[in-house]
């Protein structure tokens, strides 16, 4: 494995590397099928790291964000900390391997997130396995080691609208209540993902889930928690398509009924969302400024159906997840 792989990394051109500014890592962590690797995609802007319905993250990955790289660089290494593989170019299906891999305990990457505007160099996320897979125990070690030894500025809890208070996620929860109660000074967002699988018709508001997942989060012992409902397989779309990356059938059909959606109710995500009230209207902001500018286009159809995607984006919750770590990167370079 690691002589095949380092012939290949030999054999790649190399690429010149804009240097990255201080280090700002956000770990994001979830219990199985929350949809937290499809949250870190939509961050990235493509589908780099392997997702399925089923456990798929089975050891800690870093992703390092590099101004003007090509490519992501890639490398995997034992539970003993030695390097067992790196290649210049990785792929998700190479990942997808090295993920599946005993062998391997963590994965560091480094290449250019594809979304505009482009985040400052250094943001690093970290992707870290779901605790409760009852077939491997190891990944709970996994995730509380990632909890105690990543230097994070941020935390991203990704919840699934649809199985709000389970066991494990309550247990999950309690056990990071407790390792942040002795370092103050890390927010934590709570991504409520998956609200775009809600049923109005059937009583299923975003209002109501963000409710529920208020009460729901201060009773754990989480106060005046940061709530932001998220479409991020949406937003993961859109972003594909505004890059003209190639979509699978079932993707084109879920992101034609969003965009088929888009005018109904539109800010009703964006005014259900708990945040400070600065950032969310700077979001809404965004939105009107998108909105302003596909009146002026109306008659370019190109034009509008890019604008329509940027305000799928937009109102995803994605934006407002961006809008969040700006600005505490910014509350910690200028106190």
């Amino acid at each position: 494995m690691k002589h095949s792989i380092r012939s290949a990394a030999r054999s790649g051109k190399s690429r010149p590397r804009q240097a990255s500014g201080s280090p700002f890592d956000v770990l994001v962590l979830a219990t199985m099928s929350a949809g937290k690797t499809s949250f870190i995609n939509a961050l990235i802007g493509q589908e780099l790291l392997h997702t399925a319905n089923e456990a798929t993250t089975a050891c800690m990955t870093r992703v390092e964000h590099r101004q003007g790289a090509r490519a992501f660089d890639g490398a995997c290494y034992s539970h003993t900390d030695q390097e067992l593989a790196r290649l210049k170019d990785t792929s998700a299906e190479t990942l997808r391997d090295w993920n599946a891999n005993s062998d391997v305990k963590r994965i560091s990457l480094k290449g250019s997130f594809k979304i505009v505007p482009s985040p400052a160099p250094g943001l690093v996320l970290h992707d870290t396995p779901g605790p409760n897979n009852s077939q491997d125990p190891k990944h709970a070690e996994l995730m509380l080691e990632a909890i105690r030894t990543v230097s994070f500025k941020a935390l991203c809890y990704v919840l699934n609208a649809s199985q709000l208070g389970t066991q494990d996620d309550r247990t999950l929860l309690e056990q990071i209540r407790d390792e942040l109660a002795s370092r103050p000074g890390h927010p934590v967002y709570f991504i409520l993902n998956k609200v775009d699988l809600l049923d109005p018709e059937m009583g299923e508001t975003i209002d109501e889930y963000v409710a529920k997942a208020h009460r729901y989060l201060t009773t754990v012992g989480f106060d005046q928690p940061i709530i932001i409902p998220t479409m991020a397989n949406i937003a993961l779309y859109a972003r594909k398509a505004l890059k003209a990356q190639p979509l699978t059938r079932s993707q084109r059909l879920r992101l034609h009924q969003a965009l088929a959606d888009l005018q109904d109710n539109k800010r009703s995500l964006l005014h259900a969302t708990v945040v400070p009230d600065a950032i969310k209207k700077g979001v809404f902001k965004a939105l009107n400024s998108l909105e302003r500018q596909r009146q002026l286009k109306a008659l370019d159809e190109q034009a509008c159906e890019k604008n329509d995607l940027q305000q799928l984006v937009a109102i995803s919750g994605l934006k407002t997840v961006e809008a969040l770590i700006k600005h505490q990167r910014q509350t910690i370079k200028n106190p």
